[in-house]
């Protein structure tokens, strides 16, 4: 019993004492519950709290649905479930509240570090069979490294914190005494809860195996000898790792299938390029405070890990206690992270080929631990027993610091000298101050540690929790966007009233179109709606996803429609022609007092309609909105009308200006009716300024631009003057002016009327979207029905019983041709790659079952 309480007690603090130091950071910074404010900032607000509330509503309806209708157009659900929703601490949201979902957000974010702690604990007493208060000091500095102060708004992330410790322990394992078992496991549950993750976690088990081998192999005896000298250990680590990541398939698959439909399924060579991606300033990172919320999605590598264990890595370089062959090792393993951070080419590789948009260096952590492990093996040996090499570390720590502010300055002097943007960011250039007195402070309590005993452990133990206390204080500031708890709470459930009282008796398929400016004012953010969808449960087109279905986005960008990048679409931009095409039939305005105005358009009632098959033959151009939807409507109603006119351009004058360029444009319109406006791309930073003859012209978010206005209405000939910023040179302006005529429109929409689809129980989409019965008519001269849904080869479809083909239409959406008559036709999604995964996974449990088999016959022959 004693020893079980001695054991307790160490892994007690180091999951209790990370968990308090970061509530007193959050306390100080007045987070619930210590004050009014909550963590909705970053992508917490936009993603992780609208894809809570989706499992939410899943876990409460007691479904499962691989396919969801709330995702813009409809999209398949599994890299949703795979890429943010696989911990099992998420399950807890079914337990509150809607409106509490984001104080379980934080509680998740505190656990989770509490664990990351708990297994940093549990590595060192289990490798080094020993247990101490420096294992705490460890595993405080690994659960509140830079990378979780910096990154916890990706929570989804910290997973791979808990598991790196013991996937680590586990390859040694295998290494060592040949079990291979826990090493398949821990590398397959690191895959399965973040698949991102997971395959950085392949990469770091490559170079630590290098590492080990590098550690154990004789002198004189070389690398790959070695390696064919242990071969039975070889086979086993590279037929451990195929195996786990066969383990993973059954969600692997389905996930890489989803993910090649998005728009990162392209490569940009430029990102492959060798060149160095940060430069000495880097070296902030290893003090106090280097970055905070505001340089969040642009920063250099988070190196810190608190004075302690950076004078830890130093000491072990310099010691004579430490071998050679221990020193060349431990080059190799933080060579090898350092240095795939620092060039381009092999950055990308970490990141799945792909350079991330924000929040960058994200195996960074993986060097936090590393030299942590390193630090505290120089305190096995006792390395930190020689004040002078102690000193000598500090001395090359603050230097390090130090040339990281002095660089910092210099890289800003010629930035801005030659007009070079960079997206380095310094928190405040006295957060030095605060470094050096950090380190200083390590270095004498090390010296009175030597002279006064360990005893004064605890007092280090007392510095580090404050110096990792400090840093994540320093890193929630800067920023005034934490929003009010109680404020989104009246607003998330006023909200929710009222957009339920817009969906009740409804009884065909419709999306609406929901500017909530109440529930947007409770952020302190630029709050953009993207997927509020999932968070009122009803039929949108706005979304902003990693996972967004590369066919929607380029399909209804091209048709005018709002889009930053190839992760968001936005319903900002619509008008009559893709409100027909998408079904956008409910416009609800909300004001911020919580009072709304709605109209409905029972016009456009329908996931889709037949049109003829000349639809077959359009294909949007890039950068000719006007053309592609003055052709989408020609080739759906098989004519050569004009419902788009381009203006006549009188007059340009362009002033050029330090963001871009300003427009003062005289157009004449050549057609009577409602006139529009493409506006030019504007940075998301910057206001577009539109004036007509003078007045400011509202637009629902004026702040973003590359999208559909809505001019006025004016009589042809009758010209006007429009004023508007724009980022870049325009080349074609006769192609972003054009009227509208809306009474010939309305004609073909009147005649589409009679060819819509009608969807059984369409209300059913929401928690089930992966199967649904519709009916339609068609005709000789309307064969082809046009759905408003992503072009997806999971989608499998019969007509009255027999299977139907589906066609790529307009750049991505879905097409079926079907012969004239009356037709009930059964919508049924498969995931895409789901056999061929659970294939995969059931031959890797085999694979398994073999290898158990083949290496015990082979142990008991060696054994006779």
């Amino acid at each position: 019993m004693k020893k079980f309480l001695h054991t307790a007690k160490y892994y007690l603090a180091a999951f209790i004492i990370p968990i308090i130091v970061i509530l007193v950071a959050f306390a100080f910074r007045g987070i619930e519950p210590f004050g009014s404010h909550n963590l909705l900032v970053s992508d917490l607000a936009t993603q992780y709290l609208p894809f809570f509330d989706f499992l939410r509503s899943q876990l409460v309806h007691h479904t499962f649905s691989t396919y969801s209708f709330m995702l813009s157009l409809g999209d398949n659900a599994i890299p949703i479930y795979t890429y943010y929703l696989m911990s099992p601490l998420n399950l807890l949201v079914v337990f509150v509240k809607a409106a509490n979902v984001p104080l379980l957000m934080e509680a998740i974010i505190v656990m989770k570090i509490g664990l990351i702690s708990l297994s940093m604990e549990f590595f060192l007493n289990v490798k080094y069979h020993r247990q101490d208060i420096q294992q705490v000091l460890a595993a405080i500095a690994y659960g509140l490294c830079g990378f979780v102060a910096m990154y916890f708004y990706d929570f989804m992330w910290l997973e791979a914190l808990m598991l790196l410790p013991l996937v680590t322990l586990s390859l040694e394992r295998l290494f060592t005494k040949g079990k291979w078992g826990c090493y398949v496991v821990t590398l397959a549950v690191a895959i399965i809860l973040n698949y991102y993750m997971g395959y950085m976690m392949c990469i770091y088990s490559v170079i630590y195996f290098i590492y080990l081998v590098l550690l154990h192999r004789p002198a004189g005896t070389k690398f790959w000898h070695y390696l064919r000298e242990h071969g039975e250990m070889t086979c086993k680590y590279v037929i451990s790792s195929i195996l786990a990541a066969m383990l993973s398939c059954f969600m692997l698959i389905p996930t890489i299938v989803g993910m090649l439909s998005t728009g990162k399924g392209s490569l940009s060579l430029v990102s492959f390029l060798p060149t160095l991606r940060f430069l000495p300033s880097a070296f902030v990172s290893l003090g106090v405070g280097a970055t905070n919320f505001v340089g969040r999605l642009n920063h250099e590598p988070s190196f810190f890990i608190g004075s302690l264990f950076e004078i830890g890595l130093f000491v072990f370089w310099l010691s004579k206690r430490v071998s050679k062959k221990e020193k060349h090792a431990s080059y190799w393993l933080v060579g090898a992270i350092f240095f795939g951070m620092l060039i381009s080419t092999f950055d990308t590789i970490w990141h799945m080929f792909q350079m991330p948009a924000g929040f960058p260096f994200r195996e960074v952590y993986m060097l936090s631990f590393v030299v942590i492990m390193l630090g505290y093996e120089a305190y096995l040996k006792g390395a930190f027993q020689n004040n002078q090499i102690v000193v000598k570390a500090g001395v090359i720590v603050a230097a390090l610091v130090s040339l990281g502010y002095v660089s910092a300055v210099i890289e800003y002097f010629i930035a801005g000298k030659f007009g070079w943007s960079t997206p380095f960011y310094v928190a405040s250039y006295w957060h030095l101050v605060w470094a050096l007195l950090f380190i200083l402070a390590t270095i004498l309590m090390l010296i009175a540690i030597n002279r006064y005993g360990n005893k004064l452990w605890w007092l280090m133990l007392a510095l580090v929790a404050l110096e990792m206390g400090t840093n994540a204080w320093m890193s929630l500031g800067g920023t005034h966007e934490y929003g009010s708890q109680s404020k989104f709470a009246h607003a998330f459930e006023q909200s929710t009233k009222i957009i339920k009282t817009q969906q009740t008796g409804k009884h065909q398929f419709g999306r609406s179109n929901i500017n909530n400016q109440l529930y947007g004012k409770s952020f302190n953010i630029n709050y953009n709606q993207y997927n509020d969808s999932l968070l009122y449960n009803f039929f949108g087109v706005n979304s902003y996803t990693s996972s967004l279905n590369v066919h929607t986005h380029d399909s209804l960008s091209k048709l005018g429609l709002y889009s930053r990048n190839e992760r968001r679409i936005s319903v900002n931009g619509s008008m009559p022609v893709t409100n027909q095409l998408l079904n956008i039939d409910n416009h609800v305005q909300i004001n911020r007092h919580g009072k709304y105005h709605t109209h409905r358009d029972y016009r456009f009632s329908g996931l889709g309609y037949a049109v003829s098959d000349k639809i077959n033959g359009l294909h949007l151009d890039s950068n000719n909105v006007f053309k592609n939807l003055n052709s989408l409507v020609q080739k759906e109603a098989g004519n050569q009308t004009n419902y788009f006119v381009a203006n006549q351009i009188n007059h340009v004058q362009v002033k050029e200006h330090r963001h871009g360029y300003q427009y003062k444009v005289k157009t004449t319109p050549q057609m009577n009716g409602i006139q529009y406006f493409d506006s030019p791309t504007t940075s998301p930073n910057q206001f577009l300024q539109i004036k007509v003859d003078g007045k400011p012209l509202k637009t629902a978010y004026h702040q973003l631009g590359a999208e559909i206005i809505r001019v006025g209405r004016y009589q042809k000939g009758q010209s006007y003057t429009i004023t508007f910023n724009s980022n870049q040179k325009i080349k074609h302006l006769n192609r972003d002016l054009a009227g509208f005529d809306e009474n010939k429109f309305n004609q073909f929409v009147k005649d589409t009327q009679p060819y819509r689809l009608q969807v059984k129980n369409p209300q059913n989409l929401k928690f089930k979207g992966n199967h649904f019965v519709g009916f339609v008519r068609t005709t000789k001269q309307r064969p082809q029905l046009l759905i408003s849904i992503p072009y997806d080869k999971g989608w499998q479809v019969t007509d009255n019983g027999k299977p139907v083909k589906l066609k790529k239409v307009i750049n991505g959406l879905t097409g079926i041709k079907l012969k004239p008559g009356k037709h009930k036709l059964e919508f049924t999604y498969h995931i895409p790659g789901l056999v061929a995964g659970i294939i995969l996974t059931v031959l890797g449990i085999v694979g398994i079952g073999g290898e158990l088999i083949y290496f015990r016959r082979k142990d008991k022959n060696r054994g006779k």
